[in-house]
């Protein structure tokens, strides 16, 4: 019998960070168990809930047993004996980097907006639309550079739904707010749509912590439905429109063609969601400053009232359904 190569997967994920990092690497990990490798995913205090959905993706859970995204992180990764190394986060220190560079172990980062403290990783992955090879010319040894949304990386259940061209659920709205909510902005979406008599569909994220607030709102209003995350991605795939939190939320939406509009909660999300925004397939406001529902009922509505067509077919275009495969393939090449 041949041992597989492994492929370590770092990433953490919590009510702070969110959960994105996490469920972009489960969606890469899949792909490279597809690719033949073992998958690990090393993390620091995952929850019982992500731990599961990894085990169910084939990935094994590795807790991290020292201070996150340092160099004590970086050197019980290698202890691990990856022939590739995934790191995704903003976090992670540039000792950490450093122990990695210093092994000569191969291994890529998953970047948005150059932010990370890796000089010279053997590739990185940006899978937004306004990423380019500028953005990163100051790195040393020429990385293999993975950049736009062909390598988007959705995971394999939306790749599966999307193949399926679900029928569309006219006037029903899904509401996501990302893994965290980092701004409570649920609720207020929820109750105000409640009100138009509009068929909402909400999902609370695994690191949210009002699921029973929303819960409440969905027991007050019959047109309210308060969803299980299984029933995710083919709520999202059969609403008529989405609001979404603009991270990779809204990629996952182009692959099922489902227009959306991206509520922009962080910084890091803002070149992306306006690159995707000129694309044509999602609609952008931003609430880091101020958060105005009333904005989301007129985008919600001139959606409903005709503004999907243009929107569906901008999503068909992009194409990015296998982006996760087109990574696991590249990080196959190189390790």
């Amino acid at each position: 019998m041949v041992d597989r190569k492994v492929a370590v997967l770092r990433a953490d994920a919590s009510s702070s960070i969110g959960v994105g990092h996490v469920m972009r690497s489960l969606s890469l990990g899949e792909a490279l168990l597809d690719e033949g490798f073992g998958v690990e995913l090393v993390s620091f205090e995952l929850t019982p809930n992500l731990q599961s959905l990894a085990t169910e993706c084939g990935i094994n859970v590795v807790e991290l047993p020292c201070a996150p995204r340092s160099g004590q992180d970086a050197q019980f990764v290698l202890q691990r004996n990856a022939a590739m190394v995934v790191v995704d986060g903003y976090e992670f220190s540039r000792e950490f980097f450093a122990v990695l560079e210093e092994s000569n172990t191969t291994f890529a980062v998953i970047d948005d907006n150059a932010e990370t403290q890796a000089h010279s990783p053997s590739a990185v992955i940006n899978q937004n639309p306004h990423a380019s090879a500028e953005m990163y010319s100051q790195m040393q040894g020429n990385p293999e550079l993975l950049l736009g949304l062909q390598y988007a990386m959705v995971r394999k259940e939306v790749r599966d739904i999307a193949a399926q061209h679900l029928h569309t659920c006219e006037g029903e709205v899904f509401i996501a707010m990302g893994g965290a909510d980092f701004l409570g902005l649920t609720a207020q979406i929820v109750e105000a749509l409640a009100e138009t008599g509009l068929h909402v569909r909400v999902a609370v994220g695994h690191a949210n912590n009002r699921k029973t607030e929303v819960q409440q709102l969905a027991n007050r209003h019959s047109n309210v439905t308060l969803i299980e995350q299984h029933e995710y991605v083919s709520s999202l795939a059969g609403a008529h429109v989405a609001v979404l939190a603009a991270g990779s939320s809204l990629w996952e939406a182009c692959a099922v063609a489902t227009p959306s509009i991206g509520l922009i909660v962080a910084d890091n999300q803002q070149a992306a969601a306006h690159a995707a925004a000129k694309i044509g397939f999602t609609r952008i406001i931003d609430c880091r400053v101020l958060f105005n529902v009333d904005a989301v009922l007129r985008e919600v509505e001139a959606c409903i009232l005709g503004g999907i067509t243009a929107m569906r077919a901008s999503a068909a275009t992009v194409g990015i359904a296998d982006g996760a495969s087109k990574v696991a393939s590249q990080l196959g090449v190189l390790a």
